[in-house]
């Protein structure tokens, strides 16, 4: 009777424990790409934010901490773990929950287009592969601890929910992914939102549109709309309260100066753009050998629509040389960030579902169709080794985190533990154009860092002024030098009395280190630590 009536309690357990299993599954291959060093590329931006945001009197004083937040909802979530616990265990802490989010939002958007559990574990490993070989901008989902981590979870648990066409449910979850990261969620609404105009369109579904909505679809909806409010109000007043041509020189110092690898088309690196392509080619040639149903019709004009986005934005690029003012104020909001995660997806998704069809693969006629999934299988394999050569797992040699990879790592962070130790909380620092965290490793204030850019209008023209003043001879951001000290000692006296900086640290063989005008404290054969012998007069002073 069980087989009439609905599934027994037995069967229902067992398909929660398949469910978990699968989550745990994806969790790891996430885990496999994403298990750097700590900090990660960003997190050294994200969680010092996090910390500040919960305890000011950490890094009180910092320009960049204390620039106005444009991530509020993640900084309200991390802040008190990043408070509560040492940033490495609390990156630690949040990458693994980011991992297992994102798995549960993949498998959930994998389930209406794969039927074997084995195939959504095999097109999420799929998925992390894309990821690092087919995005066009760069783009990347599985990683550290920070907030477009959670927001992309919430875009898969919303292609789950547009792939069964519950709409309603899907803008709920693009509210949420805009509550944590504005641009994330936003892109991925107006595709939800294409989803929805197309599905409308449909014959084969003529009476969902004309039905009156119910309470709950608009409750669904309404709380979406007041959760991406969250994220959106925020972000809005950025640029609230500066003159236009403030506005305008922070867009352009954003788009060309700083961000230009993500945002401009003509910057990207070299074959990114014609891998993308192919990755595009690939899936559509793919899903031709599928039976078509109306999840998957869904999913490839969500994904149609990702790639519409980025075909505007190199129109967009079009006008750069005609009206530049235009064009960054539109680039700046990353019109090629969706298709750089849409297109991975249904491409994994589509060669799972090709790899578990027989008739598919009959049609592709390719070898036998065991030795080709055996073939994938094996891929995946290979580059799961690849990936866990930087796993920092005891008795292995230590890799650089990413976030230093612009120093002599080991080095830096030992210099970084000497500051922390030995060093006074309210000290300022200069420290070399290539790091990224020493706020991290130290919790002491810095004059700039390029990394650390600021969000809103006002501190990001600051913060170039910052960098010119640093590392700049011409005024420019071009071959710029690696330490303040390589300008000469009255152009370090200057900056040091400008940014109330008392001391310095410097590369071992930077020009000019014989004339730095302090004392050196301490050294470790490639970085030392010097206390400047200057008169702050304080960062307002007029040059």
């Amino acid at each position: 009777m069980h087989g009439v009536t609905g599934e027994s309690g037995g069967d229902r357990e067992a398909g929660w424990a398949r469910a978990l299993l699968e989550c745990l599954l994806i969790t790891a291959a996430f885990a496999a790409a994403g298990a750097w060093p700590t900090p990660d590329v960003n997190e050294a931006v994200y969680l010092t934010k996090a910390r500040h945001a919960a305890d000011p009197s950490w890094g009180r004083g910092d320009f960049f901490l204390e620039t106005p937040d444009a991530h509020g909802i993640f900084y309200l979530v991390a802040g008190p773990v990043a408070a509560a616990l040492p940033l490495d265990q609390a990156a630690w802490l949040g990458r693994v929950a980011g991992w297992a989010l994102l798995a549960i939002g993949f498998r959930h958007a994998a389930v209406p287009l794969l039927a074997s559990s084995w195939a959504r574990v095999v097109a999420a490993a799929l998925f992390s592969f894309a990821l690092r070989t087919t995005t066009a901008a760069g783009e990347w989902v599985i990683g550290g601890c920070e907030a477009k981590v959670f927001a992309w979870a919430a875009v898969l648990g919303g292609l789950g929910e547009v792939a069964k066409a519950r709409f309603p449910v899907a803008f709920l979850c693009c509210g949420i992914a805009t509550a944590f990261h504005p641009i994330v969620g936003g892109w991925a609404l107006v595709a939800t939102v294409a989803v929805w105009i197309a599905a409308r369109m449909k014959t084969e579904e003529p009476a969902a549109p004309r039905r009156r909505v119910a309470w709950r679809d608009a409750a669904f909806i309404a709380a979406g709309v007041a959760a991406a409010a969250a994220g959106v109000l925020p972000a809005l007043g950025l640029t609230a309260g500066v003159d236009v041509a403030t506005r305008a020189a922070a867009t352009r110092i954003y788009v060309v100066d700083r961000l230009s690898h993500h945002l401009l088309a003509r910057t990207f690196a070299d074959g990114l753009i014609a891998r993308h392509v192919l990755a595009v080619a690939v899936w559509w040639l793919l899903s031709r050998f599928l039976t078509s149903s109306a999840p998957r019709r869904r999913i490839a004009t969500f994904t149609w629509a990702a790639l519409a986005i980025s075909v505007a934005g190199i129109g967009v690029s079009l006008i750069e040389a005609w009206a530049p003012a235009t064009a960054y104020s539109l680039l700046r909001y990353y019109w090629f960030r969706l298709a750089d995660v849409a297109v991975p997806f249904a491409l994994a998704t589509t060669l799972a579902a090709v790899l578990t069809d027989r008739e598919a693969m009959r049609r592709l006629a390719i070898g036998r169709p065991a030795w080709l999934r055996a073939a994938t299988v094996g891929l995946l394999v290979v580059d799961l080794a690849v990936q866990s050569s930087h796993w920092p797992l005891p008795g292995r040699p230590p890799v650089a985190p990413r976030a230093d990879m612009k120093l002599a790592a080991a080095a830096w962070a030992d210099i970084c533990d000497w500051v922390r130790e030995h060093v006074p909380a309210d000290a300022c620092f200069l420290t070399p154009r290539g790091a990224a965290s020493f706020t991290w490793r130290t919790g002491r204030r810095e004059v700039v860092s390029w990394k650390n850019s600021p969000q809103d209008a006002a501190s990001l023209v600051e913060w170039r002024k910052r960098i010119v003043d640093c590392f700049s001879r011409s005024g420019s951001l071009v071959e710029m030098e690696r330490s303040t000290v390589s300008l000469g000692p009255e152009r370090l006296r200057e900056v040091a009395r400008r940014y109330t900086a008392d001391h310095v640290i410097v590369p071992l063989d930077a020009p000019g280190i014989d004339s730095i005008p302090g004392e050196r404290l301490h050294e470790n054969g490639t970085y030392a630590v010097y206390r400047l012998t200057v008169t702050a007069a304080g960062p307002t002073e007029e040059r």
